[in-house]
């Protein structure tokens, strides 16, 4: 018994001692799909419009979000907000410039998306873009208020490509909110797909269940000591 309490103080100090975020990192992708595909939702809003609506379960509902910004201050949280649609590609939300006329660069004025999903931990998507650029993404953990760039942005990108993306996080922790940021205008953003995120628990809280289980054992343990001795009295 002293072992399995020697064993789980060790964890907590482990666990106190591990920072809880290993770092949230943005790189070129080509495996597959992430566990839970991010569909176009329908259910009865508007496929065009500055934010359009996306679902992690087919035909049920909306719990996804992405809205299209001509340009975006990344300290203030704002920007100039200009139309997007959203369809389903292969099974995926694919979201699009509404604007977009490839022959009038004029129109040609999606820089900025903020995709805001239920909490994940994975994200995957590809990205083309109408002229050569760099790609940046910006994340927000679950509960902040911050955007943070992930390392590994940006990203140099030709025009006309389409490039596959994995933002990866600590399952330690969440995030809510991604930013994509590029340079040059955005045609088309798909392949969505994230990691829902799970309740796992850390070092300190595994710590504290064996501390806990351990607790137990030696009172039952001593109850047991304890228990002829009292049937002799009785």
């Amino acid at each position: 018994m002293r072992r399995v309490i020697t064993a789980a103080l060790a964890s907590a100090s482990l666990g106190l001692a591990t920072p809880a975020l290993a770092g949230i990192t943005l790189a070129d992708y080509n495996g597959p799909d992430l566990t839970t595909a991010i569909h176009a939702a329908h259910d009865g809003h508007p496929t065009e419009a500055t934010t359009v609506y996306g679902s992690t379960q087919i035909n049920v509902g909306h719990d996804v979000t992405f809205t299209g910004y001509s340009s975006y201050n990344v300290g203030a949280g704002t920007g100039t907000e200009t139309n997007i649609d959203i369809t389903d590609g292969a099974g995926f939300a694919q979201i699009n410039d509404a604007d977009f006329d490839s022959k009038d660069a004029s129109t040609q004025n999606l820089f900025d998306v903020v995709m805001d999903a239920p909490d994940f931990t994975a994200y995957e998507f590809s990205v083309q873009l109408a002229a050569d650029g760099a790609v940046s993404i910006y994340y927000m953990l679950t509960g902040g208020t911050t955007w943070i760039l992930s390392t590994g942005s940006p990203i140099d990108q030709k025009a006309n490509k389409n490039n596959q993306y994995l933002l990866s996080s600590d399952p330690a922790e969440s995030i809510d909110k991604v930013l994509i940021s590029s340079t040059a205008p955005i045609f088309e953003l798909k392949q969505n797909s994230i990691n829902l995120a799970g309740a796992i628990p850390e070092p300190g809280s595994w710590a504290l269940m064996l501390l806990g289980f351990a607790g137990v054992g030696v009172a039952l343990r001593r109850s047991r000591k304890r228990q002829p001795v009292l049937m002799q009295i009785a």
